[in-house]
């Protein structure tokens, strides 16, 4: 097969098993608490460490596949998280387990900057759209088919297996890549810069880990306040630091490019439009309509394989068109998408659940890739690994920061909505009317008199009010992101129609 094919075959199982990884286990703690009897906010870590192990490690990326080449990085770090896997699913104690995320999360956080480039530097200018578009299939799939696996092992099988499903994969993936992947030079004049090592981890590390509290703990902590205004302010002096440097851990003078600054703009805003509200409907159908995690993962399954449907075909479009009408459409789509999502009650049917989904899951296939594709067509081949892990870096922040802001808002949304519909229970009301009817059907059917029965229906009619305002507080959360698909459309409008591959050797040199 061609050599283009052969990097797209190799890359796509490791990026795959990789992200299934991060919502499987999400579905396992539950179960993780109970077998090694520790608290939920101990065994919280399992995803905490993961994320910032992974966090601190793909700024590196650009270092660590210069001094030992793409492929030795790919194959050190696909075996590296296949064994990590196997000790996390042999664990004895709940510390060899965090051990284990750990080093999934370092070897996952190399992975997915090295494999951008390697797909770049694989596939012609003309046809990296149709790579990026296949390659937007794991990105997706992964986390679709993650609550599924994870939730019937959980039910029916032993909880190791979670871990253990990744080996065969993994050692599939590393052999493909030590046979079919092309061997290149590596630079052993490159130095690491310890001074941006420091500040990227410590920022983005220290960021990361406050945003992950703030559904714990509230944005009202010390803790939560102090781990955010730290790594912000580490990562302020990273910017101001690396602008100084001549062989800069990440190369912050790419923003001066507008193309890359401009896609990379589109990218954050969407990121939060199209991740930052993935979290919400697991949680309203599991907290609200009672399906169990495996249910959820079938229901919105057909997500990821309507993307896997939509992204080779945005990427072949991107390819004769250019990116600009291809993901403005992708925004336009989810637009209309978020704002049908505003309007789910708690008698939505599940059938049009699922072609939201479906309509989801094609807008996220025309605007995820096609804006990677923009922002790294600009930058030179030495420096695209470089670009790749600035990319991934900031979108995982500004993804945390889109899920903590949404997560407070239903949060919040839900206690005032709460308040306002409690408001309304009185004797002139529907709902006072109600009350009463609610009164008098516990008295002739319990059998309870009085103060009693009008305990009973107190307790009943507060969890109607309190349901329907999480729905409520659901609905605010997605007309949120229903305004950050509208900014994200205006922005998209900002980019080339057809992708601009000159570059400024001024710019990138500082000059």
């Amino acid at each position: 097969m061609a050599y283009k094919w052969a990097v797209l075959l190799c890359l796509m199982p490791g990026i795959t098993v990789f992200l299934i990884d991060i919502t499987v286990v999400n579905v396992a703690l539950a179960r993780l608490g109970t077998v090694f009897a520790v608290e939920v906010s101990t065994v919280q870590w399992a995803i905490t460490g993961y994320a910032l192990a992974s966090g601190v490690a793909t700024p590196m990326a650009s270092f660590v596949e210069a001094r030992l080449t793409m492929k030795r990085v790919w194959v050190l770090a696909l075996a590296t998280f296949t064994a990590a896997s196997a000790l996390c699913g042999m664990a004895p104690a709940f510390w060899v387990l965090i051990v284990g995320r750990l080093l999934q999360g370092l070897a996952g956080g190399l992975m997915l900057p090295v494999a951008v480039s390697a797909l770049f530097r694989a596939w012609p200018a003309n046809q990296r759209g149709t790579a990026l578009g296949f390659f937007a299939i794991p990105l997706v799939a992964g986390p679709a088919f993650g609550p599924v696996v994870g939730g019937y092992i959980v039910t029916n099988l032993d909880w190791r297996l979670v871990f253990f499903i990744n080996l065969p994969i993994g050692i599939a993936s590393v052999l493909l890549a030590i046979f079919l992947l092309h061997p290149s030079q590596a630079d052993p004049s490159k130095r690491l810069d310890w001074g941006g090592a420091i500040l990227s981890s410590l920022g983005f590390g220290s960021a990361l880990y406050g945003l992950s509290r703030v559904g714990t703990d509230g944005w009202d902590s010390l803790l939560v306040r102090g781990m955010i205004a730290f790594g912000l302010v580490c990562l302020v002096l990273l910017f101001v630091y690396e602008l100084n440097r001549k062989d800069p851990l990440l190369d912050i003078r790419l923003f001066a490019i507008p193309q890359f600054l401009v896609a990379n703009l589109v990218g954050w805003v969407s990121t939060v439009a199209l991740f930052g509200a993935e979290f919400m409907l697991p949680l309203y159908l599991q907290n609200l309509r009672g399906l169990s995690a495996m249910e959820t993962g079938l229901l919105l399954m057909p997500q990821g394989l309507s993307t896997a449907f939509a992204g080779p075909i945005a990427g072949r479009l991107v390819d004769r068109i250019g990116a600009r009408f291809v993901v403005m459409f992708g925004f336009v789509l989810l637009g209309f998408n978020t704002w049908q999502m505003t309007q789910i009650t708690m008698d939505t049917p599940f059938d049009t659940l699922r072609w939201l989904v479906v309509v989801r899951g094609m807008a996220l296939g025309c605007a995820l890739q096609p804006t990677q594709l923009v922002s790294l067509s600009v930058v030179p081949d030495h420096l695209r690994t470089n670009a790749s892990s600035l990319n991934n870096a900031m979108r995982n922040i500004v993804q945390s920061f889109g899920v903590a802001m949404l997560s407070t808002v239903v949060q919040t949304q839900s206690s005032v909505h709460a308040a306002v519909l409690s408001w309304g229970v009185r004797p002139d009301t529907a709902p006072g009317l109600f009350f009463s009817q609610l009164v008098a059907m516990v008295q002739s059917q319990l059998g309870l008199a009085g103060d009693a029965a009008r305990s009973v229906a107190t307790a009943m009619m507060l969890g109607q009010i309190r349901q329907q305002a999480a729905v409520l507080a659901f609905g605010d959360a997605y007309r949120i992101t229903f305004y950050a698909a509208v900014l994200a459309l205006l922005v998209a409008a900002a980019l080339p129609g057809r992708l601009s591959t000159r570059l400024d050797p001024s710019l990138l040199a500082g000059e």
